[in-house]
């Protein structure tokens, strides 16, 4: 017997226990029947998020999921692509029976879908994890042109930047260099922002909660086009990466 709430797919929603902007951005991106199932996980230790995110995957078994995300910026914290691929196994091992996505392929994909080449990143922490993500990005192939930083030093305060400091840093990255805009760390929470950022800056931003989301939904075989979270939110899943 399908799902009742979600016959098209339940999604079991990996999320920070301090991040109180998440649950409510996928709730506004959610297409008629598909269920959203969120379990959590800490950020009280940046070093050891991963570690944190691996023990709680488990719990996420319990709604009987068709597949799984860990909706988190791990570009943030002390990372590298060999991280992510060893991240990746270990997600894969902790679940071995369902599919398990990350944010942060989430994102790669995003970028690569719109033909991102030079990018402003924004990211809401300290400069350490802006580096780390930025880093991890020019790592990834991406020529990261610009970035900046909110300087917000606890995740739990980032929901407390006002929606003004967030366009005007991303007034301050625009160039005419830059091919698309990057946002990461899903604390933010502008989602419902980003089609108006869009149509003012005149080229695609790419948002972590969104392009997951998107990411997720293509990977179940949901191909609505989303009425919130920018341009890559109505957009195919190519198929290099289906």
């Amino acid at each position: 017997m399908p799902d009742r709430f979600g016959p098209r797919g339940v999604l079991g929603l990996m999320i920070p226990l301090q991040n109180s902007n998440m649950q409510p951005e996928y709730e506004s991106m959610r297409p008629v029947g598909v269920s959203n199932q969120c379990y959590r996980f800490t950020l009280a230790q940046p070093d050891k998020v991963h570690e944190a995110v691996i023990e709680a995957l488990p719990s996420a078994m319990g709604c009987h999921p068709d597949l799984v995300v860990t909706g988190n910026s791990m570009e943030m914290r002390y990372w590298s692509v060999e991280r992510q691929a060893w991240y990746r196994e270990q997600h894969k091992a902790a679940l071995p029976d369902v599919p398990v996505i990350t944010a942060t392929d989430a994102t790669v994909a995003g970028l690569k879908t719109v033909g991102a080449k030079k990018i402003a990143m924004l990211t809401p922490m300290i400069e350490l994890f802006a580096k780390s993500a930025l880093d991890y990005y020019n790592a990834m192939g991406f020529e990261v042109l610009r970035h900046d930083f909110l300087k917000v030093e606890r995740p739990e305060d980032i929901i407390n930047l006002p929606v003004e400091k967030v366009h005007e840093a991303f007034d301050g990255l625009d160039g005419p260099d830059v091919d698309c805009f990057l946002h990461a760390g899903g604390a933010l929470g502008i989602v419902d922002y980003l089609d108006g950022l869009e149509e003012k800056l005149g080229r695609p931003v790419i948002s972590v909660n969104a392009v997951t989301y998107w990411y997720a939904l293509r990977k179940l075989g949901v191909n609505d086009p989303l009425t919130c979270g920018g341009q890559i939110t109505r957009l195919a899943l190519p198929e290099e990466f289906a």
